[in-house]
């Protein structure tokens, strides 16, 4: 009876395992993916507190007039191991020229090993992909939206989850039209984590700021 029970065990962790990286979408360099959407029940670490939470404006010509919107910018930190979530939804006005047909995010030096649409928040349009490119664009993925961003709708949440454990401003996006595509704005992105012989020379830097400070105290 034991042995049918680790039996039973193993196999209930399998499939649990199974279902957690069922999730995942992996994004393989010069290859498009449909994300299949997830929710908070689905995937717990995803659930936290919102860091940023930022609606940008964005006009570009497009169709013969003008395609304008908004982008709504989140981060979220992780309430199970404290990692950043990068959410973002695109809004296209009831008033624009056309669909939006891509949000391209770029210099985000993540490996997007875990990329979806969270099914349980905020728009309309979950019918998202996701196009990888490789070599010195190896940090620039297109989401798209396959024309259905029309005017007057709006994006779900998409999403990178990430291993970051802070956040900084040095990420680009545009978005695009059928062809057109629009100027480039600012987007957050995981900060780089500071390697051991940088934090070696901080340390260091701040004991001789110490001492500095000890000495002049003392001889004043």
């Amino acid at each position: 009876m034991k042995g049918t029970c680790s039996v039973f065990a193993c196999i209930g962790l399998t499939l649990t395992l199974s279902a957690q990286a069922a999730y995942a979408v992996p994004l393989i360099p010069d290859s498009s993916v449909p994300l299949p959407g997830t929710t908070v029940v689905a995937e717990p670490q995803l659930a936290g507190v919102v860091q940023v939470d930022e609606v940008v404006p964005f006009s570009f010509d497009a169709y013969g007039g003008t395609v304008s919107g908004t982008v709504q910018v989140r981060i979220v930190r992780s309430d199970l191991d404290g990692t950043m979530d990068f959410y973002w939804r695109v809004i296209n006005d009831a008033a624009s020229a056309g669909p939006i047909a891509a949000f391209r995010i770029g210099q985000f030096t993540d490996t997007f090993h875990n990329v979806n649409v969270a099914l349980d928040g905020l728009g309309d349009i979950d019918s998202i992909s996701a196009f990888r490119f490789s070599g010195a664009f190896d940090g620039y993925v297109n989401f798209h939206f396959d024309d259905a961003l029309v005017p007057g709708t709006s994006s779900k949440f998409f999403f990178v989850d990430t291993n970051a454990i802070s956040y900084t401003k040095t990420a680009i996006y545009d978005l695009t039209g059928q062809t057109e595509i629009s100027q480039l704005y600012p987007m957050y992105a995981p900060a780089p984590i500071p390697v051991p012989g940088a934090l070696l020379l901080f340390g260091s830097g701040l004991i001789g700021l110490g001492s500095a400070v000890w000495r002049k105290r003392h001889n004043a």
